[in-house]
């Protein structure tokens, strides 16, 4: 009877073992998806994307001078020296604060940028050529006071390791 328990305590434990292990290896295989994901997504972003916010008392002045149309710039004027006052700053971190997936069953990366912008993209379209995502990401994004705009070349450089926070998280 001693020989039929332990026997059977084996096989339960050795099918532990391997369904354990299966199950580890199948999470590890995600996790590293995941930050393949991430690293090609900060890239992305660090080859083709530029920040930028506006000098608050320099468009207090072109406002003040335009005066809603009314002072002594035209539209064009206005729009160039607007355009004049915006600071640039090159993408320098990126950190992954979330991924989710959204009811049409589509993954959603959430990121920061150099700790001052918060945006996310969605990770629906897979391209036949490449067999890589194609990220949807405006020429110009956001909602201030920093925004994301695309740069007129791409750079074709790959971002320092160290500049990339990975999120090792759940994909809620």
């Amino acid at each position: 009877m001693k020989k039929n328990t332990f026997i059977a305590l084996a096989i339960i434990i050795l099918l532990g073992l391997i369904i354990g292990g299966k199950w580890y290896m199948e999470r590890e295989k995600d996790k590293q998806e995941l930050i393949e994901i991430q690293t090609d997504l900060a890239n992305y972003l660090y080859d083709n994307y530029i920040l930028y916010t506006d000098d608050k008392t320099k468009v207090a002045e072109i406002d003040k001078e335009y005066n809603k149309g009314k002072g002594n710039l035209t539209d064009i004027e206005y729009l160039e020296k607007l355009k004049s006052a915006q600071i640039y700053s090159d993408i320098k971190k990126v950190e992954f604060t979330k991924f989710s997936i959204t009811p049409m069953n589509t993954v959603k990366a959430y990121f920061t940028i150099n700790d001052i912008y918060e945006d996310d993209v969605s990770l629906d379209t897979i391209s036949a050529e490449t067999n890589n995502l194609i990220y949807h990401i405006g020429e110009y994004n956001g909602d201030g006071p920093y925004y994301l705009e695309k740069k007129k070349e791409k750079t074709n450089e790959v971002m320092p390791e160290k500049s990339i926070i990975y999120y090792e998280g759940r994909v809620n």
